[in-house]
């Protein structure tokens, strides 16, 4: 168990949870996330979450923050923090994820929407907090960070005092409303040399795809490229197959996809009433593991199909491509 010292509300639908986490707990990297779970209604929930804060600030305190945005339907970000207290004690697995800062001195671009802030929020913390110590005020850093309106802009004062102790960060925050979104356009008046940087996108999951097409279209090296959705990768599949019966066997129940072709078997299975165990959403957690009979799925997170024989998927990432038994 960690315990859960203050909850900081940052806007109308974001807040900061400050966490002492158990001895146990290790350390982690700017830009990972960890998975917390808690009991709602006699049920242990878990959702995963960036931490916002830098791992220099937990050497110095002992403490992580994460910052969660509420989502609008959500079962669980908007309960949080009506229902935690401080000194409430929750689980926290270790840290996880790739989406971190890279090690060599190379320039970077950060792009963030919205709550895809936090993992750059810990990494820039990370280097302020260091800049002496490891030479890390040379790194050059051009951050570009989207908003849907001036008061949607997180973390802006403690950004702004970032750029102060970081020479070579340049801080662009782009109201989206006023002045549209990511384009060839901005990458060219905000960072002219974007194809010499490695790019590190975080964010809505349009924005990123959005953001990778752009970035392909522009032929940037797609190895020069980081993403880390927040949320379940959107699926586009140009499969012209589409899926006209589910087949739920142990319910006994059978569902016409239609209009949802592209929804996951997850979504599917909850819009039919139908209650499938599941955790993170994302395809991280593995708690929606399901037995598929017959049929082909397509997996968002590997972006591959399966074939059509019996095998494990993941509910929550497969979207239905033929007619499947599950």
């Amino acid at each position: 168990h960690s315990k859960l010292l203050k909850i900081r509300h940052e806007s109308a639908d974001m807040y900061s949870l400050i966490i002492k986490p158990n001895k146990n707990w290790k350390s982690f990297k700017a830009g990972q996330y960890v998975e917390l779970t808690v009991v709602k209604e006699g049920a242990w929930i878990s959702r995963f979450f960036s931490i916002s804060s830098s791992p220099a600030y937990f050497a110095n305190t002992g403490l992580i923050e994460l910052s969660i945005q509420k989502q609008e339907k959500g079962l669980i970000t908007p309960w949080l923090p009506n229902t935690l207290t401080e000194g409430s004690m929750v689980n926290l697995s270790q840290a996880q994820g790739e989406f971190v800062l890279p090690n060599q001195q190379q320039p970077l671009l950060m792009i963030a929407g919205g709550s895809g802030i936090t993992p750059f929020r810990s990494m820039l913390q990370q280097l302020a907090l260091t800049a002496k110590k490891q030479d890390a005020n040379k790194r050059n850093i051009n951050l570009c960070y989207y908003a849907r309106s001036h008061s949607h802009f997180l973390f802006r004062h403690e950004l702004a005092s970032f750029a102060a102790e970081l020479p070579h960060l340049t801080l662009h925050l782009i109201d989206s409303d006023a002045h549209g979104f990511l384009s060839e356009q901005h990458l060219k008046e905000f960072c002219p040399d974007y194809d010499s940087r490695t790019i590190l996108l975080c964010g809505p999951s349009p924005m990123i795809v959005h953001g990778r097409t752009l970035l392909k279209d522009l032929n940037v090296n797609k190895e020069n490229i980081m993403y880390e959705f927040f949320g379940p990768e959107p699926v586009e599949l140009t499969s012209q197959t589409q899926a006209a019966n589910i087949l739920f066997k142990r319910s006994n129940k059978q569902i016409q996809v239609g209009e949802n072709k592209n929804d996951t078997l997850l979504n599917l299975a909850e819009q039919a009433n139908i209650k499938a165990v599941s955790g993170c959403r994302i395809g991280v957690c593995h708690q929606c593991i399901c037995q598929k009979k017959s049929g082909v799925v397509y997996n968002s997170k590997t972006q591959t199909y399966s074939d059509t024989g019996p095998q494990e998927i993941q509910l929550c990432v497969s979207v239905p491509v033929s007619d499947l038994v599950l």
